[in-house]
């Protein structure tokens, strides 16, 4: 997950919450979307950076099958103890964990036949030097997909939670909430992903819906799973009633038959070396 100071995760509690309430509902789909984008192929080499709790490693590992692997690397140290508590599947590739920074990564050279990178990039301070790093990682004719979500505005749940936090908390740590959707223009994206090396390159804007069964308390618990949770854990009495304000009166708008829902764009980006 993220690099960039400020949006790391590193309290134990807030991967456990990001795993319980974002995983299913917002990551697994993205996931998905995403693998099905670059066409993997059964027994594959896959190397997952920024992977988090290991949710597109997971889904990786099951699409290329026990004849694959799957490598899997994050800067986060309890994000990842959170993907190592998962149970192994035999119908999956085996996936190795590995701590390590987007640059340099903690990898073999030429070694992958896919490289992805799910909402990683935006966070990484040099984004060229991340991506330089998995074309170094690629194999020759080997297949690059990454996701960066798109404006805040197109995001109108996180939109929603930014307005939230400007109305109820200090503007930098409202702010930080912004980090997530810190590139997201498409031809930035392709122009970047050109000055890494990369070829072939295809890139596209998709939307899927977010859904908050729960309502608005459950969709609440989001900030949980945001780095921002240790910092707001820790403000007085008087600012968490007026968050909690906040969020009745901001998310009511996204309310139907009960549940918390909204359209989430992210842009996809698909290269060969």
């Amino acid at each position: 997950m993220g690099e960039v100071t400020g949006f790391q995760f590193t309290d134990d509690a807030v991967p456990k919450a990001y795993e319980e309430v974002l995983v299913p509902r917002l990551f697994e789909p993205w996931a998905l979307l995403l693998l099905d984008e670059c066409n993997l192929c059964p027994n594959a080499v896959v190397l997952d950076v920024a992977t988090g709790p290991g949710t597109v490693a997971r889904v990786a590992a099951k699409w290329v099958g026990p004849g694959g692997r799957v490598i899997a690397t994050d800067i986060s140290r309890p994000m990842l103890d959170v993907a190592n508590l998962k149970p192994s599947s035999p119908d999956s590739a085996p996936i190795t964990y590995i701590e390590s920074p987007a640059a340099p990564l903690g990898v073999e050279s030429a070694a992958f036949d896919f490289v992805v990178c799910q909402q990683g990039l935006q966070f990484f301070p040099d984004r060229v030097a991340a991506l330089s790093e998995m074309r170094r990682a690629l194999k020759p004719g080997g297949q690059l997909a990454i996701a960066a979500w798109s404006h805040i505005e197109d995001n109108a749940f996180y939109a929603a939670l930014h307005a939230v936090l400007r109305e109820s908390v200090p503007g930098d740590l409202a702010d930080r909430l912004l980090a997530p959707f810190s590139w997201p223009n498409a031809q930035v994206i392709k122009n970047t992903v050109e000055a890494a090396g990369f070829h072939e390159i295809r890139i596209r804007s998709a939307i899927l819906p977010l859904i908050f069964e729960g309502g608005i308390a459950q969709a609440a618990r989001a900030l949980a799973a945001t780095p921002l949770a240790p910092s707001l854990a820790k403000l007085p009495a008087e600012t968490h009633l007026r968050l909690n304000a906040a969020i009745g009166a901001h998310l009511a708008p996204l309310l139907r038959d009960g549940k918390v829902s909204a359209n989430m764009t992210s842009n996809i980006a698909i290269a060969r070396t």
